[in-house]
């Protein structure tokens, strides 16, 4: 039997699935191979719950600044892993204030 297609796999997956499992969100940009991993509570504060094949396209490597060849992949955390393998962590969310002027006549 031939295997699914892995981004059907990922359609109904979500992010508080992933996070109710203890998985990791490895993403990939295709171009340059840099190689982000993330945790679903920490995207969670910053989304919706989202189901995993429309996140990919959410991000943006910080090498080359493309968004096209970005690639998602769950991952299963091993005991042997811990301590060891470099995540991204949700450290805090600010805000920018921008003002936005518009020409008026007296």
């Amino acid at each position: 039997m031939p295997e699914i297609n892995y981004s059907k796999k990922l359609r109904g997956w979500t992010l508080r699935d992933a996070a109710d499992a203890n998985q990791l969100l490895e993403v990939t940009c295709q171009l340059c191979r840099r190689t982000y991993r993330f945790f679903p509570r920490d995207l969670l504060k910053l989304t919706k719950n989202v189901s995993l094949d429309r996140l990919a396209g959410r991000f943006r490597c910080q090498l080359c600044d493309r968004r096209e060849y970005m690639n998602l992949k769950v991952v299963q955390i091993w005991g042997a892993e811990i301590g060891k393998l470099p995540v991204r962590r949700l450290v805090k969310v600010t805000s920018v204030k921008k003002p936005i002027w518009e020409d008026g006549v007296l």
